[in-house]
């Protein structure tokens, strides 16, 4: 096993494992630099899809199927990211994976399959860093104070459409998951270490503030996850897979492709309750 850092914040590459094969030893190692890189890129592997989900499987409970995204055919679990002609991506976020739940995954295992020519890179964020980088009178003031996250970023995507009911599919499973409510600052629960955790996607408004000044704060906040220097950008490679730590990086796809083909395989791993940090 060769580990290469791939930014001074965030993300390392793997080279030298076959992930369908890894010994006990080979998994620990792997799982201390997933900790450590929050975001792990693997060069070359043939994951089948009950290979992929095993592999998932070791890092915790997998969740079940996600609520809009399609999956592969008799693996429910295994989301598909898919662009085609005539159906290009939708609008992109910077964002963390399914903060509209209770208790948002752990992290997230993404397989290629298919790619465009050119495009359709993907970066990640430490937000880590990004809540090192505040001033400390920020981190005070967002220190203990909450955040509420939902699904509204699906209304109108192509995610969404009308119910022979009448009814916006995203409004029918807003039923299944209603709002939930994050620390603005989170301790994560392996590391101890401690991150902003917001994302544009599903952060929609600070408790306590009006929305003037709920939104401005977000934006100054959203702002910070942008600047490059936090960040690593991975150029995929039909094989790559890519493991990011959730609770603690956020990430964007970038569209610049059309409607090119583009095929991607993502499981995911169950979280928890995303923890709070208090003031000292």
């Amino acid at each position: 096993m060769t580990l290469t850092p791939l930014s001074p914040h965030i993300g390392a590459r793997l080279d030298g494992l076959s992930l369908n094969a890894l010994t006990d030893d080979e998994f620990t190692q792997l799982y201390q630099a997933f900790l450590e890189y929050k975001v792990l890129v693997v060069p070359k592997q043939q994951l089948t899809p009950a290979e992929h989900l095993k592999f998932g499987k070791r890092f915790g409970e997998l969740e079940p199927p996600h609520p809009f995204f399609p999956h592969v055919v008799g693996y429910p679990q295994i989301v598909v990211i898919e662009t085609a002609p005539g159906n290009p991506p939708g609008e992109s976020f910077w964002h963390t994976d399914m903060t509209f739940q209770s208790a948002p995954p752990k992290c997230s295992i993404l397989h290629a399959q298919h790619l465009p020519d050119q495009g359709g890179d993907t970066l990640w964020c430490n937000m880590g860093a990004v809540l090192e980088s505040l001033p400390s009178s920020l981190r005070e003031q967002l220190t203990g104070q909450q955040a509420c996250h939902q699904l509204h970023a699906f209304a109108g995507s192509r995610y969404d459409h009308t119910t022979p009911e009448g009814e916006s599919v995203v409004t029918q499973k807003s039923r299944d998951f209603p709002p939930v409510h994050h620390p603005l600052i989170a301790q994560h629960p392996e590391t101890g270490e401690h991150s902003l955790f917001i994302n544009e996607q599903f952060t929609r408004h600070i408790d306590g503030l009006s929305d003037t000044d709920s939104q401005a704060l977000l934006d100054e906040l959203f702002q910070l996850a942008r600047q490059p220097e936090f960040q690593m950008r991975h150029t995929w490679q039909v094989g790559d897979i890519v493991i990011w730590d959730n609770r603690i990086t956020q990430h964007y796809a970038v569209t610049d492709y059309g409607d090119a083909p583009r095929k991607l395989h993502r499981v995911t791993v169950q979280g928890q309750r995303t923890l709070a940090v208090t003031a000292s």
